[in-house]
């Protein structure tokens, strides 16, 4: 899987976005091919998978999370 998390450095949300992708190698470490974390001028932290939008802070009003991956990845095996 390729993840990219897009965050505003000047939002306060570096630190927030290096804590996700350490949770997110803690979990998925041998099933991540790339990991990169982009930062971004508006004023969001997103979670991207293969090129799909996972989670938006701006769109849900909360950070992105670990079990927001494992519920789209649980979706798309259904």
């Amino acid at each position: 899987m390729n993840l990219v998390i897009h965050f505003n450095p000047s939002g306060g949300y570096e630190e927030e976005a290096l804590s996700l992708a350490r949770r997110l190698f803690a979990q998925y470490d041998e099933a991540i091919e790339s990991l990169a974390i982009i930062p971004v001028a508006d004023e969001n932290l997103d979670l991207w998978l293969d090129g799909r939008l996972v989670h938006s802070l701006t769109r849900s009003g909360e950070s992105p999370r670990v079990m927001d991956l494992r519920e789209t990845l649980a979706q798309s095996q259904t």
